[in-house]
């Protein structure tokens, strides 16, 4: 990532009172983007590798707080094997090229979801881009992975459950305003 010479975003045009913090991205469309134009899907997804570095880049040149990718959904494990080991190993192969220069832009890596899930090759590389980064104070870049609403709901579902048990929480107090103050406050 050359952050230095890649043509400028024409700032001038840009409001920067109208400018988000926080940006999310589902990756999504990579295999048929493929697909459209002849290509085996795991084309799709290494380009969505370089999409990744290029819109880094922007964030840094707009001065974005954080960029969530949202990368690898818990659903994702029902593709082809061949194909979700090729997904997996794309963090290494993005890390592995670009942390020197994620570090020498002060970009932070983060991670949500289900981290245990994941093949230790995966874990290995966002742990050491994590703590190559952990001090840095500049963009977050955090990683999605192994993340899905139906499990989320279910560890709120075994939290409430714990807390109930603990005695901590009545049954009668379930409801939404009490799922917001346990797991959004």
């Amino acid at each position: 990532m050359n952050f230095k010479t890649n043509k400028k975003l024409d700032m001038d045009r840009l409001d920067p009172t109208n400018v988000p913090k926080h940006v999310a991205i589902i990756m999504d469309g990579n295999g048929r983007w493929a697909k459209k134009r002849g290509l085996p899907r795991f084309a799709g997804h290494k380009e969505g590798m370089k999409t990744i570095k290029k819109v880094v880049e922007r964030a840094v040149e707009l001065n974005l707080e954080a960029i969530t990718l949202y990368a690898f959904s818990t659903e994702n494990w029902k593709r082809p094997p061949k194909e979700v080991e090729f997904i997996m190993k794309l963090p290494s192969q993005f890390l592995d090229t670009y942390l020197p220069e994620l570090i020498e832009n002060n970009v932070r890596v983060t991670t949500i979801g289900h981290y245990d899930g994941l093949p230790e090759f995966t874990k290995k590389a966002v742990q050491y881009s994590v703590e190559r980064t952990k001090n840095n104070t500049g963009l977050v870049l955090n990683f999605a992975l192994n993340y899905g609403s139906r499990s989320e709901i279910v560890d709120a579902v075994k939290q409430i459950c714990e807390n109930v048990k603990q005695d901590h929480l009545n049954s009668d107090e379930i409801n939404e305003r009490t799922y917001f103050k346990l797991f959004i406050y």
